[in-house]
């Protein structure tokens, strides 16, 4: 039992006592519980083996009741409360609650009322337009309801790489622990590292593929074994996700890697560029082409093998998308692509000041042991008083404690050093929520947009041009105010923003999110062809979100960025310089 797996049951319960009209207590008390154990490092089942009921007790916002259904869950594997609720409603009405933007009063409400519990049903009732007759609701909030079912549906097809990555390494370690395995590599558009993924491709070389394929299937690693074969397993992991497992030759193993990688795109532009040298490139290797024929093979066992039959270089994974990555290969111009080992600072983080989980320091210390030699603190500005905004008392405050941090390093003898930064709201007219006295005392400011959304592109571009243009936005923070699988970007001239950024010397954040990735890739490679400086930030609000930073590095690679594009690759004093002359 994980620490996520107990979060999300206290969740849930949570949830469901709120759906029922339990106690507004009782109800914040299961949820600052389920908070803090999602954030808590050591494990549950660690702590109740070393202390007991005590040691459960000494997380924070655990009492003794909360310990007790914890020691419960660790012993039993259930919570018997948990058993009670779910008892008195159907089995969707969690399903229910997974729908974007539909909280448990809303769902209640139509519980209550219309003894609605499962997304089918909330869908109907939304199409013959009875939920706008429910108190609170109206017709725009139920067109609201039908376009978060569609999101949440795709949501269904489609995982964040946050998510699913983590369960295709875990995959890939137990095959590659594997006797029979000789290598083992994901495959798809997890390999390529897209935003979503759809499923999982696994790829194996063995010369015993039926051992390896029914030791796959007989290992428990998917929930539901839907086909197992002498060289292939199809199955499900218990979130649904579907996987495939194909083993193959040696020899042809390099093709068959860069085959099920993909894009299909560029799977058919190497393909023609094979053609043209008359060559065949498949599956399961390259061939001399004779008469329409396939011929001799020339190569198949690597992908290098396969990429330099054809006169290219290897092209990295993230590139594959036929995006120009065949003819650069060719002309030997592929990008040297960025690395997380590029990466000094993240710039975008946030403490205890607005709604962060750490403090100044907690949250220096994790990136210095990630090896980062410094790190931007912002807090929110004023105006997000639902974020903790600091007022501009409290942001002196912290560049106060900052500065004592920092000499504290200096007399140490340790070379760290934490700059005073701040989000800043960019307000409806484009104003930028700094106070003016602050503004002078801060290193730097990441501007955002946090409210407001509904604006046609034309105003939200002209909110932004202002903000920009105001001179006190150093780094624009995630810039389109996407949600993957859940909140579609607000309206902006995307491009336009970006070339005004790259003319006033302003950074175009990526937010390293798993679920923002945003800027997204393609815009990512239209700033640096621009000029306009990049940044790459995880956004964190507890030490675990400074982990995020590898998806943020994988959408810039997807980019073509270099490191010399992303100012979080710099030395700390480049940055001082750039930050210097902004302000001039």
């Amino acid at each position: 039992m994980t620490n996520a797996q107990a979060a999300e049951i206290l969740g849930q319960i949570a949830d469901l006592l709120d759906i029922s009209g339990a106690n507004s207590f009782r109800i914040r008390s299961y949820r600052q519980a389920a908070e803090s154990l999602g954030s808590w490092a050591e494990e549950l089942e660690e702590i109740y083996a070393a202390q007991g009921l005590q040691g459960l007790r000494d997380i924070p916002d655990i009492g003794k009741s909360l310990a007790e259904k914890l020691e419960e869950l660790l012993t039993t594997g259930r919570i018997s409360q948990h058993q009670e609720v779910l008892a008195q409603f159907p089995d969707g009405i969690l399903q229910l609650l997974q729908v974007p933007g539909l909280g448990p009063r809303t769902v209640a409400l139509i519980w209550s009322e219309l003894e609605i519990g499962d997304i089918d049903e909330l869908e109907e009732a939304a199409q013959r337009q009875e939920l706008q007759e429910l108190p609170g609701l109206g017709a725009k909030t139920e067109e609201k309801i039908l376009a978060s079912i569609a999101r949440y549906r795709q949501g269904r097809q489609r995982a964040l790489l946050g998510e699913i990555l983590p369960l295709g390494e875990q995959l890939i370690s137990y095959l590659r622990d594997h006797p029979r395995v000789i290598a083992a590599e994901l495959a798809g558009s997890a390999r390529r590292r897209r935003a979503t993924v759809g499923d999982l491709d696994l790829l194996v070389t063995s010369e015993h593929p039926e051992e390896v394929c029914r030791d796959f299937a007989a290992s428990g690693q998917l929930e539901e074994v839907t086909m197992a074969g002498d060289t292939k397993v199809s199955g499900l992991l218990a979130e649904g996700r579907s996987v495939d497992l194909r083993v193959v030759a040696s020899e042809s193993y390099g093709s068959a890697l860069q085959y099920f990688t993909g894009s299909q795109a560029h799977s058919v532009a190497l393909r023609t560029h094979g053609q043209k040298m008359g060559l065949t490139v498949n599956e399961y290797g390259v061939f001399e082409q004779h008469n329409d024929e396939a011929g001799q093979k020339v190569a198949g066992a690597s992908e290098e093998g396969v990429y330099a039959a054809v006169g290219l270089e290897w092209i990295p994974p993230e590139l594959r998308e036929d995006r120009g990555e065949i003819e650069a290969a060719a002309h030997g111009n592929l990008p040297d692509l960025i690395e997380l080992t590029d990466i000094r600072s993240d710039l975008h983080v946030h403490t205890t000041g607005s709604d962060g989980k750490c403090s100044v320091e907690q949250i220096a210390e994790a990136c210095r042991q990630r090896g980062y030699s410094y790190i931007g603190i912002t807090d929110h500005s004023p105006a997000l008083r639902v974020a903790g905004g600091l007022t501009e008392e409290e942001i002196v405050a912290q560049i106060q404690e900052i500065a004592r941090l920092n000499e504290r390093y200096r007399e140490e003898g340790i070379e760290f050093r934490i700059l005073s930064g701040l989000e800043a709201d960019i307000l409806t007219k484009g104003r930028v929520d700094v106070p003016v006295k602050a503004f002078e005392r801060l290193d730097f400011v990441l501007g955002a947009l946090h409210q407001g959304f509904s604006s046609d592109a034309d105003k939200m571009t002209q909110r932004i041009m202002q903000a920009l243009e105001s001179g006190r936005i150093d780094i624009l923070g995630h810039p389109t105010g996407r949600l993957l699988l859940q909140r579609e970007p607000y309206g902006i001239h995307l491009n336009e923003v970006i070339e005004a950024a790259g003319e006033l010397n302003v950074a175009m954040e990526i937010n390293a999110n798993p679920h923002r990735l945003d800027l997204d890739d393609v815009h990512a490679r239209f700033a640096q062809e621009n000029g306009t400086l990049l940044s790459i930030n995880t956004d964190a609000h507890e030490i675990s979100h400074l982990d995020f930073m590898q998806y943020g590095v994988y959408t810039a690679r997807r980019g073509w960025l270099e490191p010399q594009s992303v100012i979080n690759t710099w030395p700390v004093g480049q940055v001082r310089e750039w930050l210097t002359k902004r302000r001039a």
